[in-house]
């Protein structure tokens, strides 16, 4: 992107403040500078009027009218007539004149106008879409400012009939050439330098505009010094460099190579001396390569734009999913930790129950060695076995890990049942456990899968606690049709909420007061991890969940 800044906002800043001082030295200065360079550029006019193949001085008035908007239309009109009367020499004093000469300053200051109006181009921004609006305008513009002329000098009869389709053609070619080739340069240096931000961008540009130079002088000499060519069949060499280096700086590296072309061509024409005829010949050709450059650059400027808006949305995308990840992380803790809570529970009642036993015989006097011994020996065990634990949860939560044996799924339910037998007492439910005959084997993590099919046991307790007697859970263990071995647990409960059914594998999806609602999400990832399933059964008259794990028939 190019860097911009400068005149266009000092020109809003005075007309705010209403700095009339500024703004009519500034319009003098264009008046002045106007004059100057349709005194240097007046090449190879042809007769009867001097209409002149290249006209950049319009293009001065555009890029103020465009820039600093209508207040300068009196500066252009009075730059129009002083030009017509002291370098052109236009037949002054009469009714032609003054409209001639008028409406080709009104006709620029209309064009103006409009390209203001209708495109970004005084932000400095040329779109494909600018650039197609900007030379209809300007191709109008060129065409009535011509019109206008004409038409006024053949009206007080200055202007020999047979003379003015010639004229109109010269003047209106070479106004679009000068406008076309020098407004986009002009509104590039008003709004700043037209070269990269950055140290390293701004090298590159150099380097480029530095090679772009050395290329079109050397191509203008291989068209233009060498005689055994026809330097106007030899002209298409122009176009490479002019496409290559709008491709490499976009659309302000065209509108800097625009008029160095233009510029290199009229004065190898003024040099070999060529004839007017000639002239217009290559007026033509500038043309042609003038908008094909333009249009390259803009392409090459949205191509940049696209793709600095690509690598932004993909920044977007990777902090978003940056963000998604940390949530993870965060979701996959509270799970674990939840988990541990939940799982722990239940091995430091027992080492608290046993600890309270060991004080209570040793403060009795009479106790055994083995009934402290049998006693300690239990604290351990179930030490071990909630080390055992928080070693396996943290090892799937962080890797995935799991350490997987062949385990008979009766043996994964007695376990279970073991972890919660004191509460099943407590509240008075009934256990009823169906293992189907000849079950395979499964490969499991036994702590993961216990973890799981604790808490299933742990949320059918809480629920058949919260009706009356009689209480009962049933668990089964049987063959399932694909292979699986299907491990279910059914509670005399009174069931899941409708409200909750559709989301309830999903984190924070709970229906207990102090729910965090987490175990089910967790004991969803923990099956599914060992290539199996777990789901709820609404299709029971009893709330009942489904285990599934892959058998080995081994």
């Amino acid at each position: 992107m190019w860097q911009m800044t400068a005149l266009s906002d000092r020109l809003d800043e005075w007309k705010h403040q209403g700095a009339r001082g500024r703004l009519f030295l500034l319009g003098a200065g264009f008046v002045a500078l106007y004059v100057a360079v349709d005194t240097v550029t007046y090449i190879f006019p042809s007769e009867p009027f001097a209409a002149t193949p290249w006209n950049p001085q319009p293009a001065l008035a555009l890029a103020l009218i465009v820039l600093g908007g209508a207040v300068f239309a009196p500066a252009v009109l009075a730059a129009a007539v002083l030009a017509e009367t002291f370098v052109r020499e236009g037949p002054g004093g009469g009714f032609g004149f003054i409209v001639a000469s008028g409406g080709m300053g009104l006709a620029y200051v209309l064009t103006g106008l409009a390209v203001r109006s209708r495109t970004r181009f005084a932000g400095g921004e040329l779109t494909l879409r600018d650039l197609t609006w900007f030379v209809a305008f300007v191709v109008a513009g060129a065409a009535l400012s011509s019109i206008v002329y004409v038409g006024a000098y053949l009206l007080d009869g200055t202007l020999p009939r047979e003379h003015a389709t010639r004229v109109f053609l010269r003047l209106a070619v070479g106004d679009v050439l000068g406008l076309v080739g020098v407004t986009p340069l002009l509104v590039h240096l008003a709004r700043g330098t037209p070269l990269p931000s950055g140290d390293a961008r701004r090298r590159a540009a150099l380097r480029d505009m530095a090679v772009f130079v050395v290329a079109l002088v050397l191509t203008l000499l291989l068209v233009f010094a060498i005689e055994p060519f026809d330097e106007f069949r030899m002209s298409y060499l122009l176009f490479l460099p002019m496409i290559a280096f709008a491709l490499r700086q976009g659309a302000a590296g065209a509108a800097l190579a625009v008029p160095l072309a233009q510029l290199g061509v009229i004065i190898a024409l003024y040099v070999l001396g060529e004839r007017a005829a000639t002239a217009f010949e290559f007026q033509m050709l500038l043309l042609a390569l003038s908008l094909t450059t333009l249009y390259f650059g803009a392409l090459a400027e949205e191509r940049a734009r696209a793709a600095a808006q690509l690598a932004q949305r993909e920044q977007q995308l990777r902090e978003q999913q940056a963000r998604l990840n940390q949530a993870q992380r965060m979701a996959a803790a509270a799970e674990l930790a939840a988990s541990l809570a939940h799982e722990l529970n239940q091995p430091l009642s027992a080492i608290g129950t046993y600890a309270s036993a060991c004080r209570m015989l040793a403060a009795g006097g009479d106790a055994s060695h083995r009934e402290l011994q049998d006693a300690l020996t239990q604290v351990v065990h179930e030490s071990a076995r909630a080390g055992e634990f928080v070693r396996r949860m943290r090892d799937f939560f962080r890797t995935g890990a799991a350490d997987l044996v062949r385990t008979d799924p009766a043996a994964l339910i007695d376990a279970a049942h073991d972890q919660v037998r004191d509460r099943l007492d407590r509240h008075g439910v009934l256990w009823t456990s169906r293992i189907e005959p000849g079950l395979p084997a499964v490969v499991v993590d036994r702590v993961q899968i216990g973890a799981v099919l604790g808490n299933l046991l742990a949320n059918a307790i809480e629920a058949v606690v919260a009706v009356d007697p009689p209480r009962a859970i049933e668990v089964r263990a049987l063959r399932s049709g694909d292979g699986h071995v299907r491990i279910e647990v059914e509670d005399s409960g009174p069931g899941v909420p409708l409200e909750v059914r559709d989301r309830l594998f999903q984190p924070m999806a709970t229906s207990k007061p102090g729910g965090m609602g987490l175990g089910l999400a967790m004991a969803r990832t923990i099956a599914q991890r060992h290539g199996g399933s777990l789901w709820f059964d609404a299709t029971r008259s009893r709330t009942t969940f489904c285990l599934e794990l892959p058998a080995d028939d081994r």
